[in-house]
């Protein structure tokens, strides 16, 4: 009788590991929710719903966008850190905060490597550091004369303390050994209202922000974040060729809970470099200052953990 029950307890056991494989390699057979770590509106939600738009084409279930904002991103990071790991909840963020999380060790609820999965990155975010037209300054090294000048009178806005921008200019700061005066405000849209009143004299701003302002000089663009200089901005240098090694660089990325099975996680990431590798898709993303770079959830961790 024992080597009866064992016996069915063993087949028992083989069928639900062959089910769970099954459910995994069977991933989606119903819509996916793609939680957006930023409001309406954002950088993040635009390419977030163009993205799950794609990918609903590209698995052949509904991606459903969910907006969570708040905290730099964590609010949505954190929800989706807890859900189940079953491929159905997937998370859409800028992955910024991210790595300033993991690398300060902040309590926010969770740690991003430890109990979140990469997916794949769709790619670097262009950030432009803009100065008010009042400052009288038009190039990178103009405003860095501007801010040796006048140590700790140059102010700078940031979306809040320990965000990614605020800790972005930090790092530019410490390289080129300046020193300007933060100004944290709630919020982009409030930031960039009293930047465009003259109030502060200089801010980050996405690409697809900035670019307005800069085409009708309400904002000179002075910089871009990236490594390298961007084919939308061809005259706008790479803060690094005035600051060597300061680079002011965010990108956007999609990541499961830790503990999805790697099959669905390996699908996932297969659709998400078929969205993104659409010569359409691959155009848009550039004009959008966001330069796809499609790869496998190895490479994007291989980019973010030598910052932690």
């Amino acid at each position: 009788m024992l080597a009866a029950m064992l016996a069915f307890a063993g087949l028992c056991g083989f069928i639900n590991t062959a089910s769970a494989q099954s459910a995994d390699t069977n991933w989606p057979t119903r819509p996916v929710t793609m939680v957006v770590s930023y409001p309406p509106g954002a950088i993040t939600d635009t390419v977030g719903r163009r993205v799950a738009e794609r990918l609903s084409h590209a698995l052949n279930v509904q991606v459903v966008v969910e907006n969570r904002g708040g905290a730099g991103g964590n609010v949505a990071a954190a929800y989706v850190s807890r859900a189940q790991s079953d491929g159905y909840t997937l998370l859409f963020t800028s992955y910024g905060n991210l790595i300033i999380a993991a690398a300060a060790d902040l309590n926010v609820g969770f740690h991003p490597w430890r109990d979140l999965a990469p997916v794949g990155m769709i790619g670097p975010m262009t950030v432009v550091l803009m100065v008010r037209p009042g400052l009288q300054v038009n190039t990178l090294q103009d405003f860095v004369r501007h801010i040796a000048a006048n140590p700790g009178r140059v102010n700078f806005a940031s979306v809040g303390v320990g965000s990614s921008y605020h800790l972005l200019i930090e790092q530019m700061m410490v390289y080129g050994k300046l020193n300007m005066t933060h100004v944290p405000y709630r919020g982009g849209a409030a930031a960039m209202t009293d930047f465009l009143a003259g109030r502060v004299d200089a801010t980050l701003a996405t690409l697809l922000f900035a670019r307005p302002y800069m085409q009708d000089n309400r904002g000179i663009g002075v910089a871009v974040g990236n490594a390298e200089r961007s084919p939308v901005l061809p005259n706008v240098p790479a803060v690094q060729e005035v600051i060597p090694g300061a680079k002011l660089t965010d990108g956007l990325a999609v990541l499961a809970p830790a503990a999805t099975p790697a099959a669905i996680i390996a699908r996932a990431n297969r659709a998400l470099q078929e969205v993104i590798n659409q010569p359409a898709m691959r155009e848009w993303l550039t004009n959008e200052g966001v330069p796809p770079r499609p790869g496998p959830p190895e490479a994007f961790m291989a980019e973010m953990t030598p910052a932690t």
